[in-house]
């Protein structure tokens, strides 16, 4: 990573669940997604997610793993809304983002991904944007690569103290606070 550059990542939300926003299984992954990107990019500035419940889950589970404090809900995500409204708003972030900050995280839905043009992202993956400056990225300078999906390890189970069947009896807070534990 060399410092200079800059990041936006795109991430799409979640499967769904049965009884919740996304599956708890999805709730694991986008965290270890968030702390994968955390080990390879510059603090993130902000996490920003459209308002529906599979992609503001998703976006928390990430900024927990990403250890970004600062989560914040955008229309613009929403998966109904047009091209141009979305394109104003990463434009509008871009513009008037501070020197110092590099970096910041999207949860959205695959609709917005593709008035982006960007590739297609299966549920959970994220796509990350990478330019020299700030000025490159809005004039869509920029290099793109998809990060699939992580897989959650023996190690990780064994971390968390966790099986798959005691994973689904739980609720997504309680979920929330034990991945909370290991940070």
């Amino acid at each position: 990573m060399t410092k200079h550059k800059v990041y936006l990542s795109f991430g799409r939300h979640g499967r769904y669940g049965d009884d919740t926003a996304i599956m708890r299984e999805d709730m694991l992954k986008s965290y270890i997604m968030g702390q994968n990107l955390h080990q390879i990019m510059p603090c993130c500035a902000a996490v920003y997610h459209s308002p529906l419940a599979r992609a503001q889950q998703t976006a928390q589970f990430q900024a927990l793993g990403l250890d970004c404090a600062h989560l914040l809900e955008c229309d613009f995500l929403h998966e109904d809304c047009d091209k141009f409204s979305v394109r104003k708003f990463i434009n509008q972030l871009i513009i008037n983002t501070a020197e110092n900050v590099s970096y910041y995280h999207m949860v959205t839905h695959q609709p917005v991904v593709e008035k982006l043009g960007l590739p297609f992202l299966a549920a959970g993956e994220v796509c990350l944007l990478t330019a020299e400056n700030w000025t490159e990225m809005l004039a869509d300078n920029f290099a793109v690569q998809v990060i699939k999906l992580p897989e959650i390890t023996p190690e990780f189970w064994q971390k968390l103290d966790l099986t798959l069947a005691q994973l689904e009896n739980l609720s997504a807070v309680e979920i929330y606070q034990k991945l909370q534990g290991l940070s």
